[in-house]
């Protein structure tokens, strides 16, 4: 049997780049858009979009998106069955994840974050995945990625 097929898919690198910032270039196929938080607590969608995948649209190249974060930037990445529901507004659920997320104090540990997110979004009687992970940009000194400034927490398949 020949069933169609499809996903969605957001594909992010971060590359260190000059004064502390970091270069992220992600493309993004259909996957709900990443949040960004700066370190003045603004949040904003990275909404560009590529191409959807699906087993009958033809193979298209793919668009890459870039975007220089300055130090104390937090990136999350999440899946939609943490603001999918039937019956419910994704957008509303995604911007009631965004206005938490802007509403973090500065410096909160990321693990501590994203719990706290997955309890604002209801991820505990979710269907789907519920998976979130997030990046902070390092300030100075170091310039590194640390153990405590990258965190994913995850709800699991149900």
């Amino acid at each position: 049997m020949d069933l169609p097929a499809g996903g969605t898919v957001v594909h992010a690198h971060l590359h260190p780049a000059a004064a502390g910032h970091w270069l992220l270039r992600w493309s993004n196929a259909g996957h709900p858009a990443p949040l960004l938080a700066g370190p003045d607590r603004s949040v904003r969608l990275l909404e560009e979009h590529g191409v959807l995948l699906h087993s009958a649209l033809p193979p298209r190249p793919r668009t890459s998106h870039s975007r220089l974060l300055p130090p104390g930037s937090t990136l999350l990445l999440y899946t939609d069955g943490l603001v999918e529901e039937r019956g419910q507004d994704i957008d509303a659920r995604i911007h009631r994840l965004a206005r938490h997320l802007a509403g973090a104090p500065p410096g909160t540990p990321l693990n501590a974050l994203l719990r706290s997110l997955l309890r604002t979004a209801g991820a505990s009687d979710a269907r789907d995945d519920a998976v979130l992970l997030a990046v902070r940009v390092p300030g100075p000194p170091d310039g590194l990625l640390t153990e405590e400034r990258v965190g994913a927490v995850h709800d699991g398949m149900r």
